[in-house]
């Protein structure tokens, strides 16, 4: 019989202040029970290593109970508190994207806890998700700014820290040939919108179909 499947998140969050921190900043619980749902997301879909998070505002709706315009909202808190990187597609239905920042700012530090915490005593930094940074991209700045230059060049010229993590987003999830190639059939058609190129990028990273049903004998 297969286990029950259950949510997972690290207690170690919870110790750490991050919970108030994210009432204080949103005014409210919306930013706390949102990066809860994306974390226990990332857990079930991940594995052992932090990853991107693909799903719709529908289904965190369906899941948290939180309307999507206070979802959207959360997000805002959450990237301001530099928890987290985001891409927000302009229909709810549509996929974003979240990633969990690593190492995980928290007004009490992972390396805190473990002197503090009886729970943690024996429990190593390495073993603590979020609580590290990343192993580093070989050369990630050169294809990020080649992301960045297919953005200005399209869609607009105005950049900020959201757009940013919009565009790192697509770099660390795309091959870069594909990425070239649409923003390329973007540009033939006269579309402007980076939800339309992440669409794209989306579906032509899917898996596809088979052509027919194989024969046998």
């Amino acid at each position: 019989m297969n286990p029950e499947p259950r949510a997972e998140f690290p207690a170690w969050i919870e110790w750490s202040g991050l919970p108030e921190h994210l009432y204080t900043l949103g005014k409210g619980p919306v930013p706390w029970l949102l990066f809860r749902k994306i974390v226990e997301l990332d857990i079930a879909s991940q594995g052992s290593a932090p990853g991107i998070v693909e799903v719709s505002f529908a289904s965190i709706t369906s899941a948290t109970g939180l309307p999507a315009d206070k979802t959207r909202k959360g997000v805002t808190v959450l990237r301001k508190a530099k928890v987290l990187r985001a891409f927000l597609p302009d229909a709810d239905e549509e996929d974003a994207l979240f990633e969990v920042l690593c190492p995980l700012a928290t007004p009490t530090t992972a390396e805190e806890l473990i002197r503090t915490r009886p729970e943690l005593a024996r429990v190593s930094i390495e073993s603590m998700r979020y609580a590290l940074a990343r192993e580093a991209e070989p050369n990630p700045g050169a294809r990020l700014n080649r992301v960045v230059d297919l953005y200005m060049d399209l869609v607009s010229m105005k950049m900020n820290a959201f757009i940013l993590d919009e565009l790192r987003l697509i770099t660390e999830r795309c091959e870069m040939d594909l990425v070239e190639r649409v923003f390329a059939r973007a540009k033939k058609r006269g579309v402007q919108s980076l939800s339309w190129i992440l669409a794209e990028l989306r579906r032509e990273n899917s898996p596809r179909p088979a052509d027919g049903p194989v024969g046998v004998g």
